[in-house]
This record gives C-alpha cells, sequence and structure tokens, in this order.
C-alpha cells in the first residue's frame, strides 16, 4: 500500500510514517494529539533525548522543549544536521536570548507554550514548502500526481488547489481522493471503494461512501452539485474524470 512504508518497531508497536517528535517532560497535550490524528499524524512524545535513536523514520517535524535544552543548548546544532525536518522550539515564556541562540544554532521557529495545533500545522507546512524549494535536486525526485492544475504530493501527503493554496483534507477524503486519481477514467463501484478505505464491512444500502464522495467534492469542484472531477455512474458508481499526469517535484518549481 501507498499510505504507509516501512514502518519502524517502537516499544512494541508499528508508528505510523507520518509522525510529530516532541521532546518535552511536560505532558502531552491531547488537543494536538487529537487535531494531527485527523491527518493521520501520530504525535509521539519522550520525556528527554535518551530514547530518540529509537526512531528509525525522519519525522514530519521535531519539537523540543527548553527545559531539555537549557543546560546544554550546542545539542540543537547536532539536531540541525541529522533532522532535515521542521526543527522547533518550544517555552513556557518568552526568553528573547535563548530564542536568538537557538535561531543561530540551526532551529526553524520558537513558539510559545500554549501550542496552538492548526498554528503548528500551518508553521510546518511553511517550513516544509521552503525546504522542498532548497532541498538538492536528488532529493527532489518525488512524485506529484497532477490533475487540472491540481497538484497531490505524496511525500508530504500536500493537496494543492490551481491557485496554489493547500486545500485540508481529512484522512478519509485524502485516501479517496488518492484511489480516484490512481485510477483515473475508470468507473470505480461502491464496493471497491468500501473496501480499499476500509470500510470493508459496508453493505449495498451503507451509504457512507457516497457522504465521504460529496464531502470531498465539496471541497475539490468547482460547483459541487454539478460534479466535473468526480462523476456519478447510475448504477455503476463514479468515474474520476480527468486524465493525471505524473511529475517530479523538482519539475514544478
Amino acid at each position: 500500500m501507498l499510505y504507509i512504508l516501512n514502518l519502524p518497531l517502537y516499544k512494541g508497536k508499528f508508528i505510523k510514517h507520518h509522525y510529530l517528535l516532541i521532546i518535552d517532560p511536560a505532558p502531552l497535550d491531547h488537543e494536538i494529539k487529537n487535531y494531527f490524528a485527523q491527518f493521520n499524524i501520530e504525535v509521539m512524545q519522550e520525556k528527554n533525548l535518551d530514547l530518540i535513536s529509537a526512531y528509525h523514520e525522519l519525522p514530519n517535524a521535531l519539537l523540543i522543549d527548553y527545559a531539555v535544552l537549557h543546560d546544554n543548548p550546542e545539542i540543537i546544532k547536532q539536531f540541525y544536521i541529522k533532522y532535515p525536518v521542521p526543527l522547533f522550539i518550544t517555552c513556557e515564556q518568552r526568553n528573547e536570548d535563548f530564542c536568538i541562540d537557538m535561531l543561530e544554532a540551526g532551529a526553524d521557529d520558537f513558539l510559545i507554550k500554549p501550542i496552538y495545533p492548526r498554528e503548528l500545522h500551518a508553521r510546518i507546512n511553511a517550513i516544509s514548502r521552503r525546504v522542498l524549494r532548497t532541498t538538492p535536486k536528488l532529493e527532489q525526485e518525488r512524485e506529484v500526481l497532477s490533475f487540472m492544475r491540481w497538484r497531490v504530493y505524496l511525500s508530504s501527503r500536500q493537496v494543492f488547489d490551481q491557485n496554489n493554496n493547500e486545500v485540508i483534507l481529512s484522512v478519509g477524503e485524502y485516501e479517496l481522493l488518492l484511489i480516484f486519481i490512481q485510477n483515473p477514467q475508470k468507473i470505480l463501484n461502491r464496493e471497491f471503494l468500501s473496501r480499499l478505505t476500509k470500510n470493508i464491512h459496508l453493505n449495498p444500502l451503507d451509504r457512507r461512501i457516497d457522504v465521504q464522495i460529496s464531502r470531498l467534492r465539496q471541497k475539490i469542484e468547482s460547483d459541487a452539485r454539478k460534479p466535473v472531477l468526480i462523476k456519478t455512474i447510475r448504477n455503476g458508481g463514479y468515474i474520476f474524470t480527468a486524465p493525471v499526469v505524473i511529475l517530479k517535484e523538482s519539475d514544478i518549481f
């Protein structure tokens, strides 16, 4: 499957490919965990730096609290080199000198608690887009699926519209869109869609797939009442009408 790749084992369970890693002795903020869960991004936390080596896959972003770093601020330079991902320093209160030191040592941003999930998500995406623009060409040779000037970045699970605005999809909406663009111009029946979206126990009268498609149309169609991209085939299912082109991220900028 495309959605989960090379899952490492950590403390007896598998870690999803997409996750945030927080190094903070304070209790985990469940509002952040619940927010990112809807995007299929798991939030992992360690109290200190001792177990960070157990994570074999790079996180989507790394957040390190001031309490972990204040005795050894120089270590942030090692994280800057080892973790080419958005790197945030968090702190309970403003500390201008420490903030400047961390940014000069390699941190991408400095956040004052409480951390607001939507703002954190936006900051991660903003830094990730910048990193993609500056990454060496060999690192950019990752696939992007394009249709009618829309772009789906498989590596980051991001979707951009014709105006280069990111469109936020739920996990179910993203997976459904991915099924359609991987099977363009083919009639897909409800049973097939249910199986691939893990709704394998739906009965023929269950309309959850239809509801999910309706929500997806609201986000990607110019007029959801007159869909052009995802058309209903009577007694057949649905068809994604647009041709899909496979690009490399390095070809886009």
